[in-house]
């Protein structure tokens, strides 16, 4: 089996921002949260968006072993996989370089370099250069920074004199302590973005990889996305922020089905995704399940058994029976304006098809619960989870479905369902769910 494991690794982060509920501008505007936080009585700053994170956005263009190689063991995407445990690695000698492509143009001010953790400490890189681009992932890069890392420490920072702007980040090992790899944990970047753009667009289609799922279909209606794929029948269920897609997914293995959760990014011409994916039950760990590299071999839509209404409405579909599975599904994809209850257009193609479900199942009675990362404070989460939660049923109500049937309650970060330390823990975090009862 092609499908590349990595047992006991640990994985990464997501997008951080006070009590966000998706929706890029929210992440992005993380540098200017704390004061924000503050005025509204709460207790903590936002720490800074790493902007490098996989969680953020940002893809490996080249790098590695080699110029395709993705693995989990050693490759690329290691470091920007805010883990601890994993590590990029190659063959020293000549300078090896790895360049990353953001997912907005950016201004940067500060990088950080982690060379604790690698099984050979000889390994670290020494001698470092960064270039940043604002032309292209080929050309038009300039120097921004050269520096000497120490062979075993995290959080080597290097604030620039003057902000670098650009999209697509070189960065390049010139030298190590003495091993005939180089070797580095993670890399940083720290800023501000300057656009707002980056979104999931056209990804409905077939995707093939060599990582052992077989064909994957994706269906994206709105910020919504399902889809399924080949190995042990899995099925994905998910929503958009910005250019990153979290899912939840289940395979039917032998012993019962399985719970995944899945962090997908996607290229800007949408003909590449890239996953990273865990068990749902190692949250706290982060332990890295697999990793999927597609291509998308054409728009065309192949067939999705495991999602009834495949060729209409997949998202309804996917919640409805998740609601009648289990009474509870989240509704990734409701993305709000930062620190805010104001629901987000691209959010409403969703909120339409939950509203029409309802319809169609009159007997239920649905709360709408608000939840929250942990940045802010709790009396500030409390109280943003709960507009939210609002938000979303003032939407349903007016689009039709009766408010004697409604209910909602904001929650803040009571109830998390992943690790609050990372980005892409406290991505999770941040949701709607939708919770079924009967009159």
């Amino acid at each position: 089996m092609l499908r590349i494991l990595a047992l006991g690794l640990l994985l990464f982060p997501l997008l951080a921002g006070c009590g966000k509920e998706g929706g890029a501008s929210e992440a992005t505007a993380q540098s200017s949260a704390a004061s924000s936080v503050e005025n509204a009585g709460a207790a903590a700053e936002a720490p800074p968006q790493d902007l490098f994170a996989f969680a953020a956005g940002a893809q490996v263009v080249s790098g590695g072993l080699g110029e395709v190689d993705y693995g989990v063991n050693f490759g690329p995407y290691n470091l920007i996989d805010e883990s601890a445990s994993t590590d990029w690695m190659v063959e020293a000698g000549a300078p090896a370089s790895v360049i990353l492509e953001l997912a907005e143009r950016t201004s940067l001010t500060r990088f950080a370099f982690d060379t604790d953790g690698l099984n050979k400490d000889e390994k670290a890189v020494k001698g470092i250069r960064v270039e940043v681009s604002d032309a292209s992932a080929t050309s038009g890069f300039s120097p921004v920074l050269e520096a000497e890392l120490k062979m075993a420490e995290s959080g080597q920072s290097f604030a620039l004199p003057s902000p670098a702007v650009g999209r697509w980040v070189k960065i390049t090992a010139l030298s190590n302590y003495g091993s005939d790899y180089y070797g580095m944990i993670a890399v940083h970047g720290y800023g501000d973005q300057l656009t707002h753009d980056a979104k999931i667009t056209d990804i409905t289609g077939s995707y093939l990889g060599e990582n052992g799922w077989g064909v994957v279909q994706l269906k994206q209606e709105g910020t919504r996305v399902a889809g399924c794929y080949e190995y042990l029948q899995g099925t994905i269920a998910g929503g958009s922020e910005g250019r990153v897609l979290k899912a939840e997914m289940i395979e039917q293995s032998p012993s019962g089905p399985q719970k995944l959760v899945g962090l997908f990014s996607f290229s800007s011409d949408s003909k590449k995704l890239v996953g990273l994916v865990r068990n749902a039950d190692s949250e706290a760990s982060g332990a890295l399940y697999s990793m999927y590299i597609a291509e998308k071999t054409g728009p065309n839509l192949g067939k999705c058994p495991q999602i009834p209404d495949w060729a209409g409405n997949a998202a309804k579909s996917q919640i409805s029976a998740k609601l009648e599975r289990d009474g509870r599904a989240r509704l990734d994809g409701i993305n709000f304006d930062f620190n805010s209850d104001v629901i987000r257009a691209e959010s409403k193609p969703l909120l339409d098809q939950v509203a029409a479900m309802l319809k169609e199942h009159g007997d239920w009675q649905v709360t709408l619960e608000g939840h929250t990362d942990n940045i802010g404070g709790a009396a500030f989460n409390k109280a943003l989870s709960t507009r939210r939660a609002a938000s979303v049923k003032a939407y349903l109500a007016g689009a039709g479905v009766p408010d004697a049937r409604l209910a909602s309650s904001g929650l803040g970060f009571e109830r998390p369902v992943a690790t609050n330390d990372t980005q892409a823990g406290r991505a999770e975090n941040r949701r709607v769910e939708i919770v079924r009862g009967t009159k």
